[in-house]
């Protein structure tokens, strides 16, 4: 090989691993996404102390998951207690039922404006009694996530006098991890099933009397399985009495294809399914796209009182 040749060489390999190391680091760089960048502004919910209902008592919650010190910059810190916040109907509107709102946020925050009271303000304009879901997030796993929905679920009908709420309109919508933690509750939490399947420790009260099972699921941009994987196996659902459920997503979300799937499989199983797709809506778009409304007339048809 000439002189001329072996520098040419030498150049296009310089070349070739300056070009290496700047698509590793572009990647490395740009590949994370960090989940907030989903959701503008600061999205903690303002609630005064007295205004949070504390869905269990005390100490007693179930629990598998050992956090004392917040050393990886979690969300909530170890004393935090899952809660409720609640959202009225407004003067004149009459009471339909109930809705319990369960944000999303990847299981790493909760986004409680935008899928949270923006929601149950807007499901109580049309005559729904609405909670905001504080549940259990990461370090916790997504059971302990989806057994506090449970409990509000239980809370919700336990104390539904009290609202002026029917027992037999009580329904749940979340977004995106919220419905996959929605879909925990109603997969393995429902019916009569308490807080001992988690914890050995748990002492039941008279609120694990009550049926944790909702009268309708509302799926936003979200599905029933697991953070980012949607349960596609038919042996789940087919013996399942499954409540009647509404999926909302748009075209422009990642997630797209696997709610397709989801629907059709569950229509398949001749289940009682609706679904609504938003043409050019991404992930995230929270109350936004006029789908509340359908989901409305949607619950009128379904939910007989």
């Amino acid at each position: 090989m000439s002189k001329k040749n072996i520098i040419i060489f030498v150049v296009i390999l310089l070349i070739l691993i300056i070009l290496l190391i700047y698509l590793a680091f572009f990647r490395s760089s740009n590949d994370e996404v960090n989940v907030y960048d989903y959701y503008e502004g600061e999205q903690r919910e303002d609630v005064d102390e007295e205004d949070m209902i504390y869905l269990w008592n005390g100490d007693n919650v179930p629990t598998e998951t050992l956090y004392t010190e917040n050393d990886n910059n979690y969300f909530d810190d170890p004393d935090f207690r899952p809660y409720m916040t609640v959202y009225d109907v407004p003067d004149g509107v009459d009471v339909k039922g109930a809705m319990l709102v369960s944000p999303g946020g990847a299981f790493l925050f909760r986004s409680e404006i935008t899928e949270g009271s923006n929601v149950a303000e807007a499901f109580a304009k049309l005559g729904y009694v609405s909670f905001v879901v504080h549940y259990r997030i990461d370090p916790y796993t997504e059971e302990e996530s989806g057994i506090d929905i449970a409990r509000a679920i239980r809370y919700v009908r336990y104390h539904a006098e009290d609202y002026d709420i029917p027992r037999n309109n009580i329904n749940v919508v979340g977004f995106s991890a919220g419905g996959i933690a929605n879909g925990h509750a109603v997969l393995e939490f429902g019916d009569n099933i308490n807080g001992t399947i988690l914890d050995d420790n748990y002492t039941p009260d008279e609120i694990d009397k009550v049926n944790a099972t909702p009268n309708a699921v509302i799926m936003a941009y979200s599905f029933y399985g697991r953070l980012s994987v949607a349960d596609l196996n038919s042996s789940t659902f087919e013996d399942f009495d499954l409540p009647p459920t509404f999926y909302v997503y748009g075209t422009e979300d990642p997630f797209y294809s696997q709610f397709n799937s989801q629907v059709d499989l569950l229509n398949s199983l001749d289940k009682n399914i609706e679904s609504l797709v938003l043409d050019n809506y991404p992930h995230g778009f929270g109350a936004s796209g006029d789908w509340v409304d359908d989901v409305n007339l949607w619950l009128d048809y379904n939910i007989k009182i």
